[in-house]
Parts: structure tokens; sequence; C-alpha cells
């Protein structure tokens, strides 16, 4: 039965129309769940709390973050292969 109910809240959220305590209680949940519910989609719609402008400010800032760990992951990884390279070379020119 929770899943019609979710069904209802996903389809508030298309409209654009947030689903009420009243309306949930007729459907057959107690008040207590239905606040709970009602919650829970402004908290959805929201972004727990944040604007959704502060939201997308977040996000841009976490792939920067991202993408700047994935270059500083490649940098390490060629110093790696240079250091490699480099530790292979002296071997060679100590057999000489």
């Amino acid at each position: 039965m929770a899943f019609d109910y979710e069904i209802d809240l996903n389809k508030a959220s298309k409209r654009g129309t947030a689903p009420t305590v009243q309306g949930l209680i007729d459907k057959g949940m107690s008040p207590v769940e239905a606040q709970q519910e009602v919650d829970a989609w402004y908290s959805r719609e929201t972004g727990g709390g944040m604007s959704r402008a502060e939201l997308k400010d977040f996000e841009t800032l976490v792939g920067r973050l991202e993408r700047s760990k994935m270059r500083q992951a490649a940098q390490a990884n060629r110093a790696r292969q240079r250091d490699t390279m480099a530790g292979g070379l002296a071997n060679m020119m100590s057999n000489f």
C-alpha cells in the first residue's frame, strides 16, 4: 500500500503541487505517516533544506572537486611511470 502513496507523491512532484497531510489521511494513511511523507516530499523538493540554486552550485563544486581529484591521480600515475622508467634505466646503466 505504501507503493501507491509513493506514486501519488511522484505525480504531485511532476505537477509541482505538494501533497497534503489531509489528502494522504483521506487515502488511508495515519496522520503520523502522512506528515512524514509530506515532510519527505518537501525535503526531496528542496534538496534537504537547500534551494535549487544552492543545490546546483553545490553540485558544480562537487563536479570540480571530482575532476581535480582525477587530474591529480593521473599526474601521480605519470610520475610513478617516470620513476619506474628512470629506475629501469639506472639498472641498465649499472650493468655497463
